[in-house]
């Protein structure tokens, strides 16, 4: 005997429930948790590497200048250590244009006693090493003799 009573299934709805919506905002808060902390080390870490790239950067602006208008050029770093420019030795005349500030929390913790001096064949006087700290850690800008100029990580 067959028994011909018709089964009602009942479909649910294509939604979550909320228990299934909490779990998977917990787990969205676990992970953002662990990544925050990671993306600012990050964010420290880039923001020191671009100083050190500034720096850099500002170096050999004031190298081909030297070489380009057969001119000496004399690099100084301000008194609080976070800004630096490039001076017209014979005039003492600042260049505006090359007035560079590091960002907040960056800063020059080293550089040689007198000010760097670029010459017309490119080659430097005194040579030294610009180190610039932050909560990241440190970059040293290293100006060789010769003029070369290269960046390390401490």
């Amino acid at each position: 005997m067959t028994n011909n009573r018709s089964i009602h299934v009942r479909c649910a709805s294509g939604g979550y429930s909320l228990a299934e919506l909490t779990v998977g905002i917990l787990c969205a808060a676990i992970l953002i948790s662990i990544a925050v902390p990671n993306l600012v080390r990050i964010q420290r870490g880039w923001e020191l590497w671009g100083g050190a790239r500034v720096l850099e950067a500002s170096l050999q602006w004031g190298r081909m200048r030297a070489v380009s208008t057969n001119a000496p050029m004399l690099f100084e770093v301000d008194g609080d250590r976070r800004k630096f420019y490039w001076v017209d030795p014979a005039s003492s005349d600042v260049y505006s244009s090359s007035v560079r500030e590091l960002s907040r929390g960056l800063r020059i913790s080293a550089c040689p006693r007198r000010p760097l001096r670029f010459y017309p064949h490119g080659t430097a006087a005194p040579s030294g090493t610009y180190t610039i700290e932050g909560v990241a850690g440190s970059y040293s800008v290293v100006v060789s003799p010769g003029g070369r100029i290269r960046i390390q990580k401490n």
